[in-house]
C-alpha cells in the first residue's frame, strides 16, 4: 500500500516540475517559473508570507491583500518546516515553482482580482485584489 502512494506522489511531482518548465496560457500572457529571488520589500510592494499552520501544511499570510496597479506583492518563503510551496495564479499568468525559501515578486499592472494557489497544497488559496 505505501509502495502505490509513493508512485502517485512521484507521478505528481513529476507533472508539477514538468509544468513549472512551461509558459502558462493566462490572461497576463504566462510566465515560466521565476527563480528564487526577485527585489527586496520596498515602497509599493506588499509582503505576503507563505508560512506553516498548525491546522494545515501552509497558508499565505495575509489574504487577500489590496494593491494599486503598478505596484508589486512580493511572497517571502518563511515555511521554517522547509516544506516546499508554490505561487501560481489560477489564469497562469505567473508561477513561483516549488520553492522552500527566498522571495517571488510580481507586479500587477491592471485592475481586478487575481485569484492563485498553492499547487502542491489544495487548501492554500489566496486573492490580489488590483484597484
Amino acid at each position: 500500500m505505501n509502495v502505490w502512494k509513493m508512485a502517485i506522489v512521484a507521478a505528481g511531482s513529476a507533472l508539477v516540475l514538468g509544468a513549472c518548465g512551461s509558459s502558462g496560457g493566462g490572461t497576463g500572457g504566462g510566465t515560466s517559473c521565476a527563480p528564487t529571488g526577485g527585489s527586496s520589500s520596498g515602497s509599493g510592494t506588499t509582503v505576503v508570507k507563505v508560512v506553516s499552520d498548525p491546522n494545515t501544511v501552509g497558508k499565505f499570510d495575509p489574504t487577500p491583500v489590496t494593491v494599486t496597479a503598478g505596484q508589486s506583492v512580493e511572497w517571502d518563503f518563511a515555511d521554517s518546516s522547509g516544506t516546499p510551496h508554490t505561487v501560481t495564479a489560477n489564469d497562469n499568468s505567473f508561477d513561483s515553482c516549488s520553492q522552500t525559501s527566498g522571495k517571488f515578486v510580481v507586479t500587477f499592472s491592471k485592475a481586478g482580482d487575481v485569484q492563485y494557489h498553492c499547487t502542491l497544497h489544495a487548501q492554500m488559496l489566496g486573492t490580489v485584489k488590483v484597484s
